[in-house]
């Protein structure tokens, strides 16, 4: 493991942070993912390319990996990543999860049930709406049909999608909006009603919503994508805009990438985002250092 943390950050642990830093943890795991592995390096490979883009002016400490064990079952990763979530949380902090597959998000928002209601901008070349199979069943295909299950998660907006997903049930679903990426002639953007408003919003980055010629080291690239200037963009109207309980970055496989290219667009968004971000100090969740 690398000896800095993310961006040059100093390693520690929560009672590190104060009000309005930043607290990042990595979740190595590649549990959600059916068919391709490797998204369990990701966290690492952020941290490499980070490097070369320090931080220095954003407060921020790397509590380091949640330990996924081989033998690990959903249950026990969805509880070691909410723990480290709430201590970051119960310190005024902002939550910054490294994946590992998007499986993890789950595990993220679920914890942050404290926040009260939030918002949900989900950047993806995907839906992740599929209807589970049951009760235990968790994959990266159906996560935001579970995250919007969950009573504090109010409105979602998806970002980027462009893949055909079969027995997607976002359609139905009244609370969530769709921006997919650009037609000629037409750049995409958040909506205005996004870019307003009380409520704060997790931010939630599936590497696959950028263009493969920019992201090729994930697991179900899509071609259409984003380019990096423009997620960049995006990821700071929002941060400017709406206040942010949590982020993440997803799908990074590192043994799909070129050169580190993913990786190191991965360290870019979330210096976009991180640098953007007014830095509120997010209430003290009660009961999370318990």
């Amino acid at each position: 493991m690398s000896e800095h943390g993310l961006f040059g950050w100093p390693r520690g642990d929560a009672t590190s942070l104060g009000p309005g830093d930043v607290g990042v943890v990595g979740v190595p795991s590649d549990f959600g993912n059916a068919y391709v592995s490797g998204t369990r390096a990701g966290p690492e490979a952020i941290r490499r390319s980070s490097a070369a883009m320090p931080l220095r002016d954003v407060a921020g400490h790397d509590l380091g990996d949640v330990d996924v064990f081989d033998g690990a079952d959903w249950a026990e990763i969805v509880e070691r990543t909410g723990e480290r979530v709430r201590r970051i949380a119960g310190q005024g902090a902002m939550p910054l999860v490294l994946g590992g597959d998007h499986a993890v998000s789950y595990a993220a928002v679920s914890a942050l049930d404290r926040a009260g209601t939030f918002d949900i901008v989900w950047f993806d070349a995907h839906t992740d709406f599929c209807p589970w199979h049951g009760a235990d069943w968790h994959n990266h295909k159906q996560v935001l049909r579970r995250i919007a299950s969950l009573p504090h998660v109010g409105r979602l907006l998806v970002v980027g999608h462009r893949g055909i997903t079969y027995f997607d049930e976002s359609l139905q679903w009244p609370a969530l909006e769709v921006v997919r990426p650009a037609s000629p002639g037409h750049a995409p953007s958040i909506p205005s009603s996004w870019l307003e408003g009380e409520r704060p919003v997790y931010v939630s980055i599936d590497i696959d919503v950028l263009d493969p010629c920019t992201a090729p080291g994930t697991g179900h690239p899509v071609p259409g994508g984003l380019d990096l200037d423009t997620l960049c963009s995006m990821v700071r109207s929002v941060a400017r805009s709406r206040r942010i309980v949590g982020a993440d970055v997803m799908e990074v496989n590192p043994l799909l990438d070129y050169e580190a290219m993913t990786s190191r667009a991965a360290a870019e968004v979330l210096s976009a985002l991180v640098r953007a971000r007014v830095p509120h100090s997010l209430p003290a969740i009660d009961g999370a250092l318990a």
